[in-house]
């Protein structure tokens, strides 16, 4: 048994305080490893960084010698101890859904930030003891006891986060008998019969598609700011998700709350029950190459969009919103002829999640989600509707998932294959793993349930006129794409570049609301670092997007095959 500590002072500081103590079973030595990543985000972290001090001793408060092996595993000569303890403190600043904060409101940790486990000894019990104020509750899916909560193994305590408050808003429902707890903390006022009723439905369809629940109870644990914020993580048996504003989440936010928790409760099953190979077990050291990131993210948010529909949450409308955003994301992002889906996901681990160098990748969320789509309709196609991506999805979680065991790219493609046919293993050739213009496919995939894609102006001005999106950074409107061969790039306009003066006037209010009067010819002053200069640009028709519409004159077989991909 490993036994935690955590407390805190000054709270407006952001440290809290750990003390890990631990028999020594004999050990001279003993070696203790944070993590340098966390699962859900497919990135190196180097968590070490926000520990400020540490330090260890034995049973009786005798300092032990100790020295760093690595940037986060900690050497401990234990020779002459029959118990070991660490004290260390951590800076937890960061308020998003997958890291650590402190103030005077709350205690939120996600333990694979900021807890270590004994190298050679992961599959012991942790026990946490939490010094709080006695007026906050504690979210936690492990086991609970007044201010102290155990868990089995650190896998498990790395999928566990807390969330300590006196102002924690805590809802319930029901499906098959398994408990679904909704936490809310920070300002709003949740919509509980609403939110009930819709949270059932699609967790019905989820759990339908798969024929069961992999855990015994599921957590909702919402991070709710003031202002405009989305994020979400999965793990084992919760979730956390950051979303504000806190006063416009059961109207104007109610569809992002929507679908941010039904792609991560999706999760549940593809990544935390049906893991890749390369993820089997997870290495906390290091970075876990796999280029599956397609079926984690792609699949995933393909599906959570589409349990949705079929579930009645969502109207056609909703959630043809939702494709439409996955394919603009799609066609304004020039990368999509440089890596492949695939080898986007392996080069996560290169430059995680930013923009990076201009064009460089696509993306295993909005990329990966319009494959998913295309294979999903080819495998309806070609099995007549008797099949779907739901029947590969439960074929994974039988024959890895239930047999704990991962599942290779080979494993994935093949079974698509099995139901899709020679068209599913050109969509992965050409697209999953090639650079292949996705249109001509996804028009003829499409074709199956009656629909079309049309063209479709780019709402974006700036992006449609010239070729180029920037935003608001420090007060300085700072170019951050730049359409290859527009406008702007024969003009050797480049990402990072700042726009000044528009039209020789200073820009106030927003660049679209300046834009929309103009005509023909708009004049940009362009400060690079070490030149300004006014650049006369002329309007044309640039980041041209598509969209998804139903056919007027669907043939009947269209139609019914349409029936069966929305119902599926």
């Amino acid at each position: 048994m490993i036994n935690y500590y955590i407390s805190y002072s000054n709270p407006h500081r952001h440290f809290v305080d750990f003390e890990f103590t631990a028999k020594t079973n004999g050990a001279n030595k003993m070696q203790f490893q944070l993590p340098s990543w966390r699962p859900g985000r497919y990135e190196l972290a180097d968590f070490s960084q926000n520990i400020q001090k540490w330090a260890a001793f034995d049973e009786n408060n005798n300092s032990l010698a100790f020295q760093k092996i690595t940037k986060d595993l900690w050497e401990v000569i234990s020779e002459d101890a029959m118990e070991v303890t660490i004290t260390y403190n951590f800076y937890s600043n960061q308020l998003d859904a997958g890291s650590c904060y402190l103030d005077e409101h709350q205690l939120y940790i996600n333990p694979v930030h900021c807890m270590f486990y004994i190298v050679g000894r992961k599959e012991e019990s942790y026990t946490l003891n939490l010094e709080i104020p006695s007026t906050y509750k504690i979210a936690s899916s492990m086991k609970q006891e007044e201010n102290t909560l155990t868990v089995k193994g650190y896998d498990l305590l790395a999928e566990s986060p807390i969330i300590c408050s006196d102002s924690l808003q805590h809802g319930t429902y029901e499906v098959d008998e398994i408990t679904f707890h909704i936490w809310f903390q920070g300002k709003c006022n949740p919509d509980w019969e609403k939110l009930n009723k819709d949270f059932t439905a699609f967790t019905k369809s989820q759990i339908k598609h798969f024929g069961e629940f992999p855990v015994d109870e599921y957590h909702y644990f919402f991070q709710i700011t003031p202002y405009r914020s989305y994020h979400g993580v999965e793990h084992t048996k919760n979730t956390v998700l950051l979303l504000g504003p806190g006063n416009e989440i059961m109207d104007k936010r109610y569809e992002d709350l929507l679908g941010v928790c039904s792609h991560e409760l999706y999760h549940t099953w593809n990544i935390k029950a049906i893991r890749p190979v390369e993820m089997y077990p997870y290495d906390y050291t290091k970075e876990n190459y796999f280029r599956t990131g397609f079926v984690a993210e792609g699949v995933t948010t393909y599906m959570g969009d589409m349990m949705l529909y079929n579930s009645g949450v969502f109207n056609w409308e909703e959630f043809i919103k939702t494709q439409n955003q996955n394919l603009e994301r799609h066609l304004t992002n020039y990368g999509r002829y440089n890596l492949s889906v695939a080898d986007s996901g392996f080069d996560n681990w290169l430059d995680g999640y930013k923009l990076g160098s201009p064009n460089r990748k696509t993306s295993i969320y909005p990329d990966a989600a319009l494959c998913m789509l295309m294979v999903d309709l080819e495998i309806i196609r070609n099995t007549d509707g008797r099949n779907s991506l739901h029947s590969v999805m439960k074929e994974l979680y039988e024959e890895f998932a239930q047999k704990d065991k991962g599942y290779t790219e080979d494993d994935f493609r093949n079974i698509c294959v099995a139901f899709g046919g020679l068209k599913v293993a050109e969509i992965f050739e050409n697209h999953i793993y090639g650079t292949e213009d996705y249109i001509p496919t996804l028009k003829t995939a499409l074709a199956v349930v009656g629909i079309e894609l049309k063209e479709k102006k780019n709402p974006n001005l700036s992006a449609q006129y010239f070729g180029l999106v920037a935003v608001k950074e420090d007060g300085k409107v700072i170019i951050k794409k730049v359409e290859p061969n527009s406008v702007t790039d024969k003009n050797k306009i480049a990402p990072e570049d700042e726009i000044t003066k528009i039209n020789g006037e200073n820009i106030e209010g927003k660049l679209s609301d300046i834009l929309k009067d103009c005509k023909d010819e708009v004049t940009f002053t362009i400060k690079k670092k070490f030149s300004e200069k006014a650049i006369p640009l002329a309007i044309g028709n640039y980041y041209q997007l598509l969209e998804l519409i139903r056919e007027e004159d669907a043939t009947a077989e269209q139609l019914t095959l349409r029936k069966v991909w929305s119902n599926n």
